[in-house]
């Protein structure tokens, strides 16, 4: 059994999906697909096509054995956080041998280049670069430049390779080189964001362009995925940005300076920028147009647009994942999670499930610090779908993630049945030693991961981090391009 990892947003699920599995499993041996993917809304700052529940199925019927949602703090947040959570929840596995990834640039290369920016993405090298007005990836890349020159700088300019190179440098700081190994899959057919097509292969954005126009799509995608397509849009449950302009500008005109400003990736520019424009707009596209700016890429403005809606705040993405929910599955899938819940939670001790509700806390334990960050998280999952059914022309009912089954697919030849329990474990005992026990592993685990990141990232003595924050915020105003499996 050999378990590889692949981090996706499946939005939506395509033929170029299918070749990354392929290949995955051709030139690396693996047996077994885990996918983490984006819940309902996407690191380009968009609500997905089709809702997560959906594309998950597609996802487990066309060669991913599990899918694991990543928390929507984290898939709305810039690539270096998008990809930590991503890494930390494999690595929760304890089974993952691998993580795969599209690139255009060898894994050697990436490498060079994830160290380059481990090293000079400091607010210090960044701040003079970004008060000219460059973006963050311009200003991490000119430094690059400066110091390891063009062939090392130039990884960057492929939108992949920043997110590749936020892999790498995420199982660096996490220490997982040696339970995570690199694989660097070479697009084929098509480039990110690009209208170029092979017979079979497109990009995702050429892909809902043809939906968005009403054109066949069928060439490009698998039948799971077409027929979605055509049942969502028959239906009117195509969930698009557009749809969100009155809440979107609602929430915004509603909101004070300081409730604003504790928005995640928001300098004082870019929220004086939003406040005032979301005053003055008559339209999602006009709110957009007041808004942009040289140093603000458009994937950033609409993530902190997207985050002001939901109430995700800056505080939130300095808690690390908590749980893994689990969207989808297959035979294969239920074998990951019984090796997982057999290997010691030496590593990352968070607890998986299919049920959104084993994450809420019971009430007597609410007053527990612990218990009101799951309290708080779950809550958010819970929103997020709420306001996504808001973003198709005809609405949905909320609850979606309290009533939505998921999808355990059966594969020819296996004799297993879906789990009556999703949950791994390790522990042995009554729910309440077990309990215990977990408790005891993740206050070990916080004081060694907070120990660990200070010492990689130059905290040091008397860093300030608190003892629970595995991912830290970003000190600088930075947020890398958006990036698309």
């Amino acid at each position: 059994m050999k378990v590889y990892g692949i981090v996706s947003e499946y939005n939506p699920f395509h033929n170029g999906h299918i070749y990354q599995i392929e290949q995955t499993k051709k030139e690396t041996g693996a047996t077994h697909i885990v996918a983490v993917m984006s819940g309902n809304f996407v690191q380009r700052g968009e609500p997905a096509l089709l809702d997560k529940f959906k594309r998950a199925e597609i996802a487990v019927k066309n060669g991913v054995d599990l899918v694991i949602e990543m928390p929507v703090r984290y898939s709305l947040a810039n690539a270096e956080l998008f990809a930590r959570s991503a890494v930390m929840i494999l690595g929760a596995l304890r089974c993952v041998d691998g993580i795969s990834f599209g690139a255009e640039a060898t894994v050697d290369e990436l490498k060079k280049c994830a160290d380059a920016a481990r090293e000079l993405a400091t607010a210090e090298n960044l701040r003079p670069l970004m008060e000219k007005g460059m973006s963050y990836p311009q200003a991490l890349q000119q430094l690059i430049a400066y110091h390891y020159g063009p062939l090392v700088s130039e990884v960057l300019n492929d939108p992949n390779n920043i997110l590749a190179v936020e892999y790498l440098k995420s199982i660096s700081v996490l220490n997982l080189e040696d339970s995570l190994k690199p694989f660097a899959v070479k697009r084929f057919g098509a480039a990110h964001d690009s209208d170029e097509h092979s017979d079979t292969i497109a990009s995702g954005s050429y892909i809902r362009k043809l939906i968005d126009d009403d054109e066949d799509i069928s060439a490009f995608v698998p039948k799971e995925t077409a027929e979605a397509v055509k049942e969502y849009d028959d239906k009117d449950l195509l969930c698009w940005f557009e749809n969100f302009e009155r809440i979107l500008l609602y929430r915004l005109r509603v909101m004070s300076p300081q409730d604003l400003f504790t928005t995640p990736d928001l300098d004082q520019g870019l929220a004086n920028r939003i406040f005032n424009a979301a005053r003055q707009a008559n339209s999602l596209e006009d709110l957009l147009d007041k808004i942009k700016a040289k140093p603000y890429t458009m994937a950033r403005i609409k993530r902190v647009l997207f985050n002001a809606l939901l109430g995700i705040k800056a505080e939130d993405l300095k808690i690390p994942p908590l749980f893994g929910r689990i969207l989808a599955l297959n035979d294969r899938g239920a074998d990951i999670l019984k090796l997982a819940g057999s290997l010691p939670e030496n590593r990352f001790p968070i607890p998986f499930s299919s049920s959104l509700r084993d994450f809420i806390p019971k009430e007597e334990d609410r007053k527990d610090p612990r218990a009101q960050r799951n309290m708080r998280l779950a809550s958010m999952t819970a929103l997020s779908g709420d306001i996504y059914c808001l973003g198709s022309r005809a609405v949905r009912p909320s609850g979606m993630d309290f009533t939505t089954p998921i999808t355990f697919n059966k594969i020819e030849g296996f004799v297993s049945e879906l789990p009556a329990d999703l949950k791994t474990t390790a522990h042995q005992g009554t729910a309440e030693e077990i309990e215990k026990a977990r408790q005891k592993d993740r206050e070990e685990f916080m004081a060694r991961m907070a120990s660990r990141i200070q010492e990689t990232e130059g905290g040091g003595e008397g860093g300030d981090a608190p003892a629970d924050t595995l991912i830290e915020e970003i000190n600088t105003s930075a947020s890398n391009e958006d990036t698309e499996e």
